[in-house]
């Protein structure tokens, strides 16, 4: 049953008693909101938002979480989406869904007098045993709520870093405009889940099988829509679905090469685990795109030691590895003007 939005702030910003104590960072008017309830207990409500907030307060001694505005939990995922202010005009978030699955938490990128904060939000079924360490889903709930505050803390980087300020940080033309946001979330959840991977360890073996099966059927799922494509002769609407199918794919990889990296990292302590996964990516490298796996893997290495932002270079690895992928689908891009020109030679059906 659905029960009225419950608040839960501080009034004051925690510091260290000592110089050798962590530092929290979570702003004073952060707040946590919980959207309906799985039952009339307003009490029981009450009582996970303050796990969620003391927990975020915990983590915000290692993560920079100076512009986490609230965190939202809610029954209704793409309700708690739309309910969400981002400002400027900017227009809610949608959730992400496919045919591998749907997504249920996001760090919303949102904006208040000028300055770039981010307001988490989550489906509670992912996180309701969060409070709960002794439940067999903790481990997930936890990986999952950690995941979201490390997007927090990689966009505070980058604001805080990028020179000129965040509105600075422009593409060099309109072909890496289109190309940047494609690539983007490989760098993103391959940071993410790579510093979250720590909470559920085994969790990485389905991710991985999520990233094969897309690594698997992009090429057909691309030529189909190119085979339309000659038929209707729609060019904006192939490279919609381009755009999608792609994005989807740099993101599953980001996900899975993500968690797989801590594993290999942290092999010694999970040597079966490490073993199974090792065996997952040889033969996903068997696939016709399985080289994505190193070159990806090479692409975002420069996002994850990344310690200050410089400027947009940092993106030229990963759209190299999106050209050399386009190009192997039969497109071929230039910068045009302001925007993008998309070649596909006629090669007969």
């Amino acid at each position: 049953m659905q029960k009225d939005e419950q608040h839960l702030c501080d009034d004051s910003v925690p510091t260290a008693e000592d110089e050798e104590s962590p530092i929290e960072t979570l702003p004073s008017s952060f707040v946590v909101n919980i959207r309906g309830w799985e039952n009339d207990e307003e009490g029981e409500a009450r009582e996970f938002a303050k796990g969620v907030f003391s927990l975020a307060k915990t983590l915000s001694c290692y993560l920079d979480l100076s512009r986490l505005e609230s965190i939202v939990i809610g029954w209704d995922y793409s309700e708690a989406l739309l309910s969400v202010d981002r400002g400027d005009g900017i227009p809610p978030s949608a959730p992400t869904e496919n045919e591998y699955g749907q997504g249920g938490a996001m760090a919303v990128s949102v904006i208040r007098d000028d300055e770039i904060w981010n307001v988490v939000v989550i489906w509670t079924g992912l996180v309701r045993q969060l409070n709960q360490t002794d439940h067999p889903e903790y481990e997930l709930a936890l990986q999952t709520f950690v995941h979201e505050l490390v997007h927090v803390d990689d966009l505070r980087l980058f604001t805080r870093t990028y020179p000129g300020g965040w509105r600075a940080a422009k593409p060099r033309d309109g072909r890496d405009a289109n190309l940047q946001p494609i690539v983007n979330p490989c760098q993103s959840e391959y940071s993410a889940q790579r510093r979250a991977a720590w909470a559920a360890p085994e969790h990485g073996l389905v991710l991985l099988d999520m990233m094969g099966k897309a690594m698997k059927e992009v090429d057909d799922q691309i030529g189909s829509a190119r085979l339309s494509y000659r038929i209707h002769g729609d060019l904006e609407k192939y490279w919609s679905i381009v755009i999608e199918r792609l994005s989807f794919l740099f993101q599953a990889i980001g996900y899975g090469l993500g968690h797989a990296d801590w594993i290999e990292e942290n092999a010694h302590e999970h040597p079966k685990l490490a073993t199974c996964c090792r065996a997952k990516l040889d033969n996903l490298a068997s696939y016709p795109s399985g080289w994505l796996l190193d070159a990806c893997r090479d692409a975002v290495q420069p996002f994850f030691r990344l310690e200050e932002w410089k400027d947009q270079e940092v993106y030229n690895p990963l759209i190299e590895v999106l050209e050399r992928l386009l190009n192997q689908n039969g497109m071929y891009t230039r910068a045009q003007g302001d925007g993008i020109y998309i070649d596909i030679p006629y090669t007969g059906l």
